[in-house]
């Protein structure tokens, strides 16, 4: 099962770096937790849950002009948890801030589907999160 979670977030991953946002729901529960507390100096709304999710992702898409986003790895963690690692770049459309970043997200997941998204600044505590170590 934990093969078939690494590509169920691979492929929500990738849909999502396009601005699939319907292949990441489609992937997803409906009761879908994003939790944004492991991101460093973020102010916003720390969890969103269900609609609020794509909510929140549209809206960060369309506050960034060539958004975008490479997924550099995915790998697998302890308890079927799948850790992916992503490099960020754009740039603000209102302020024309550039913006060029790596972000690691860890996804649980629940009779195949996404359940919860944990996103996280540092490297460190994100391979933590999974149970991992370098």
């Amino acid at each position: 099962m934990s093969q078939e979670n690494v590509e169920i977030v691979r492929q929500a991953a990738v849909a999502t770096s396009e601005g699939d946002f319907r292949g990441f729901e489609a992937a997803s529960d409906p009761s879908l937790e994003w939790d944004m507390s492991g991101v460093t100096g973020w102010v916003e709304q720390e969890i969103y849950r269900g609609p609020q999710v794509l909510e929140f992702l549209e809206g960060w898409r369309q506050s960034w002009e060539g958004w975008h986003f490479d997924v550099e790895e995915v790998r697998e963690g302890v308890g079927g948890q799948v850790l992916a690692g992503i490099h960020d770049v754009a740039k603000g459309a209102d302020t024309g801030a550039s913006v060029d970043q790596r972000r690691y997200l860890v996804f649980a997941l629940r009779d195949g589907k996404i359940v919860r998204v944990r996103m996280f600044s540092d490297w460190q505590e994100a391979l933590e999160a999974v149970g991992l170590r370098e």
